[in-house]
């Protein structure tokens, strides 16, 4: 989880504290109880309805914070937020054998049930007005990037003047979490936006060492997430959609993954995950191509089919010769 998101659940989690009236060092599973009761329905905390995802990432912040605290001997003995496996045993997979598979257990209590979507994916038609819209050489660039190499959104932004391959059409990006250098492709149009954006940079910017991505106004300084989130953010605006950066890494996947010369494995790879599960929520099948398919099936159907025609069968004579000779009978 990023800090931002870390310090929206503390924040909720400490004004849930505030109208209880309970300090953060005497709080219980039954704190943590009305807590997510009251995330469930428009409250005093929340003027809305949070979402399943929403509730379980702020259990996640809270238990987090509790784990720390309690390693450091502060707050209370126990974290109030269930665990996964509390109760049956202790720690979830505790004693598990390496040689066998993982099994599936229940979540934890109070976790709520999260609705199984499709990787949020842009449309050919959105995909030509979001560059519409960015006129300018880097912010096509940048999109351009992040549709055909997959990358995610800070692996890109992290790139230096050194990561770029114009010739081999490849750029090397630092994984998340392994922090391991990988080489990935990228189409040769986002190379030549990068070229026209590299041209209205100073040359001191182009040096070896010097990161990839500026900001437009003076003085230049180094592009970080909450600046490119915004420039996609305005851009979403202007077309009346909520567009986020990760959607752009889901439309490269899902494209990927329509391509049948693209095996899975090669997808997994340029998308840098660790197990191959997590890529093939990309290959599921969307509701519009299934409704499509069963559409054209109906139509098949209500169209009258003839039967087949039955071919009468013939002798030839070369054949009889061949089998039964020339002789009389």
């Amino acid at each position: 989880m990023s800090s931002r998101s870390y310090a929206f659940g503390l924040l909720r989690w400490y004004r849930h504290l505030e109208l209880s009236g309970v300090t953060w060092e005497r709080a219980d599973r039954g704190t943590v109880r009305d807590f997510v009761l009251a995330c469930k329905q428009p409250s005093a905390l929340c003027a809305r309805a949070l979402s399943p995802r929403t509730i379980n990432h702020n259990l996640a912040v809270v238990s987090s914070f509790y784990a720390f605290h309690i390693g450091q001997q502060r707050g209370p003995l126990l974290n109030p937020v269930p665990q996964r496996g509390q109760g049956r045993g202790g720690r979830f997979a505790a004693h598990h054998n390496p040689e066998h598979p993982f099994t599936n257990d229940r979540r934890a209590d109070l976790r709520q049930r999260v609705p199984v979507t499709a990787p949020r994916s842009l449309t050919e038609q959105r995909i030509a007005g979001l560059f519409r819209v960015l006129n300018h050489p880097r912010d096509r660039a940048l999109l351009a990037f992040y549709l055909s190499s997959a990358a995610r959104p800070s692996e890109l932004l992290n790139m230096g003047v050194d990561d770029l391959d114009p010739g081999r059409q490849q750029l090397v990006v630092v994984r998340k979490g392994t922090s391991a250098r990988q080489v990935v492709p990228a189409s040769s149009g986002s190379f030549l936006w990068m070229r026209l954006y590299q041209d209205t940079l100073p040359p001191e910017l182009l040096q070896s060492g010097q990161p990839a991505w500026w900001t437009r106004r003076r003085p230049f300084r180094p592009l970080n997430y909450d600046a490119a989130r915004a420039m996609l953010r305005r851009a979403g605006e202007a077309l009346g959609a909520h567009i986020r950066l990760h959607d752009l890494r889901h439309t490269a996947a899902a494209q990927m993954a329509q391509d049948s010369s693209l095996s899975l494995p090669d997808i997994q790879r340029i998308l840098g995950h660790a197990n191959l599960s997590t890529t093939e929520i990309y290959v599921r099948q969307h509701d519009a191509d299934v409704l499509t398919r069963v559409a054209e099936h109906l139509r098949a159907r209500e169209q009258p089919q003839l039967p087949p025609s039955k071919e009468s069968l013939r002798y030839d004579h070369d054949d009889l010769i061949e089998l039964m000779g020339d002789d009389p009978w």
